[in-house]
């Protein structure tokens, strides 16, 4: 059995002050993140809304990105 928590190994947390908001992306997305390509980053108002979503979806980007668009 995996530890839920394993789920976050690879993912990068970042808190933006202008925007009061976290993002989440993984290792490997980090340049394209600080480039300002979001294409592989989730948002929240709270990172632990962003680590449940991580864990609840086994660190499946894809997953997450297709629950997201269900729910908007």
């Amino acid at each position: 059995m995996i530890n839920s928590e394993s789920h976050l190994y690879d993912w990068l947390f970042h808190y933006n002050h202008h925007t009061n908001s976290w993002a989440a992306f993984k290792r490997e997305d980090v340049q394209d993140y600080f480039n300002g390509n979001y294409k592989n980053v989730i948002k929240s108002k709270a990172q632990k809304t962003l680590e449940g979503l991580i864990t609840a979806h086994e660190g499946d980007l894809e997953s997450i990105q297709d629950f997201m668009k269900k729910i908007k």
